[in-house]
């Protein structure tokens, strides 16, 4: 009678190996000390199987995974950490890796796979890229606590025509940089820039000490000094919109949960906003 076929397989196993994994008598078989190795490994490789099969369906749920996320220092201002907070509290098991990047070289970034997705400040255009706008707020005048508007409930552009202004170079961020010169030139001036920085907290250090004043999005009034006063910008329609980037084409589905947990972090927002 030909050996049943798990003897055969053990047998082929050992002569595989060069070991003896069984002990046998004629009237049992016990496990060697390399059987015992073997058994003790092949309950690991079982266990780590296991997870490794849940993390690639998690993975291709958009549970898990790593996700960089690309942003200007205009994006971050107010905005950013309450993204950051909900992606840590729904996605726990995804590793975020955030990169601090001017508008350009996000764009040229996605388009290489360096990053998958981006925050920006609209309008941003880039071939082959998908923008998706979520998030739109006004403007605020940012000025030192002693400027005469300081006490101002609002204030016009052109009120702020004769101060000298600090603001970010436009390659961090073109098209917000190109709505606050075009808000001050609709209301009948062009700003005297005096000053450029590309940190959000050096141009508040630099308002505060008298130097100039800036305009910002309203959101950067969360993380402004009590030293500096933030006073709305009114008559003008100009408005500080922020849109996601990905690539065209197949949207892979953490970025997909990605955009949906940014959406759902602006609740407050309607399309008109845009």
């Amino acid at each position: 009678m030909a050996q049943p076929p798990f003897s055969q397989q053990i047998r082929r196993l050992e002569r595989d190996l060069g070991v003896e994994l069984l002990l046998r008598t004629s009237r049992r078989a016990s496990l060697t000390s390399a059987g015992e190795e073997l058994l003790r490994s092949a309950h690991d490789l079982i266990a780590r199987r296991d997870g490794i099969v849940d993390r690639v369906r998690r993975t291709a749920s958009g549970d898990a995974g790593t996700l960089r996320i690309g942003f200007g220092a205009s994006s971050a201002i107010g905005i950013l950490p309450a993204i950051v907070r909900q992606l840590r509290e729904q996605l726990p098991d995804v590793a975020l890796h955030l990169d601090d990047r001017d508008g350009a070289d996000v764009a040229a970034a996605i388009q290489n796979g360096t990053l998958d997705v981006a925050i920006v400040r609209a309008p941003f255009t880039a071939r082959n890229l998908v923008v998706q706008a979520f998030h739109s707020e006004s403007f605020v005048a940012v000025l030192p606590a002693d400027h005469r508007l300081a006490g101002r409930e609002g204030v016009a552009p052109r009120e702020l025509a004769p101060s000298p202004f600090i603001l970010f170079p436009r390659a961090t961020s073109p098209g917000l940089h190109d709505t606050i010169i075009g808000l001050c030139i609709a209301d009948g001036f062009s700003p005297v820039v005096i000053q450029e920085a590309n940190a959000w907290l050096t141009v508040v250090g630099l308002v505060e000490s008298g130097l100039g004043i800036t305009i910002a999005p309203a959101s950067s009034s969360r993380i402004c000094p009590p030293c500096v006063a933030c006073i709305p910008i009114i008559g003008t329609t100009d408005r500080a919109t922020l849109a996601m980037v990905h690539n065209e084409g197949a949207i892979p589905p953490l970025v997909l949960r990605f955009t949906e947990i940014v959406r759902a972090t602006m609740p407050e927002l309607s399309p008109k906003d845009f």
